[in-house]
């Protein structure tokens, strides 16, 4: 068996097909409405049903929510995504950040939804689709990270 390669360069998107997941705003959704125009066949997740139905209006897009802060959630989407378009490439996009002021205002629900989002997230949609993308003997996985990785942003106790 030849080496696994996961991230091959891509310069024609046509046919190719992207899960992509945090679709419903932002840096997810610009980035599904680009691979759409470029001929992808583009599944878009989000917890926000209605905001990932505007995105595929009028396209052949998918639209299939889930919640990344939930491993079976991201499983079964990632099970639907592949029955219906199989994977080429998965581009995490999804993200949380809220200001959280210094220590006097520790809010500990929202220190663990960023961890939950930002973090496990990431790790839910890559045990969904690793093992599937090994077997085909080709893929991409993509992460999209905050600028917050390079240095603090104000307000950024989490």
């Amino acid at each position: 068996m030849g080496l696994f390669q996961l991230n091959p360069p891509v310069s024609d998107w046509r046919g190719r097909s992207v899960w992509l997941v945090g679709a419903s705003s932002g840096i997810g959704r610009a980035c599904a409405q680009a691979l759409i125009a470029a001929g992808a066949r583009v599944a878009v997740s989000a917890r926000q049903a209605a905001l990932l139905d505007e995105i595929c209006a009028g396209h052949t897009a998918l639209a299939v929510p889930c919640d990344v802060t939930d491993a079976d959630s991201v499983r079964l989407a990632a099970e639907r995504v592949r029955e219906h378009q199989g994977l080429d490439w998965v581009i995490y996009c999804a993200g949380h950040y809220k200001p959280i002021r210094p220590l006097n205002d520790l809010n500990l629900p929202e220190l663990m939804r960023h961890q939950e989002v930002n973090y496990h997230g990431a790790l839910y949609v890559l045990d969904a689709v690793l093992p599937a993308l090994k077997t085909q003997g080709h893929g991409h996985f993509s992460m999209v990270a905050s600028v917050a990785g390079y240095r603090g942003l104000p307000m950024s106790l989490a």
